[in-house]
């Protein structure tokens, strides 16, 4: 798993920190499959010549209990060359984060909606501008979008 990420890749999730390194995403994805018979399938995905962005299920089986599990998500791949430099995992977060922010990520940097942890209404959550995003999508426009759905037997 470690080869189809840069040396400083950083993988971004809503449940735990973020995990730094091709060696460190690759241990980490090596012991979900060892240690909780994790595996994953790939529902749908879209790419462009920037980015992939795959929506996923999961099954594991529950450490403790035994019980076998099912997490859906969606994950948002950008890339150096041929290899991922970043990847941004969302799904719920759980109590432990239930805004489902991605821990560790600066997201008023990158100018995304966000709630002060505090915050009790909507009124104080901060907005991006709409001009930006709205440039984004439409420079992406004049790229046609691959979409990949998976053959249904």
């Amino acid at each position: 798993m470690a080869a189809h990420f840069t040396e400083d890749a950083t993988h971004y999730y809503t449940r735990l920190g973020p995990h730094g390194g091709a060696k460190t995403i690759g241990e980490h994805t090596h012991w979900a499959v060892e240690n909780i018979e994790a595996n994953w399938t790939i529902e749908d995905a879209i790419e462009d010549d920037e980015r992939v962005v795959i929506e996923w299920t999961m099954t594991w089986r529950h450490p403790k209990s035994g019980d076998r599990r099912l997490d859906r998500g969606t994950e948002w791949f950008e890339f150096e060359g041929v290899r991922i430099r970043e990847v941004r995992a969302y799904h719920h977060g759980g109590p432990k984060n239930p805004s489902g922010d991605l821990l560790g990520f600066d997201h008023a940097g990158r100018g995304h909606t966000r709630c002060e942890r505090r915050a009790r209404v909507r009124k104080e959550c901060a907005r991006p501008s709409a001009a930006a995003p709205l440039a984004t999508l439409q420079r992406r426009a004049r790229r046609p979008a691959r979409i990949y759905t998976p053959l249904r037997g």
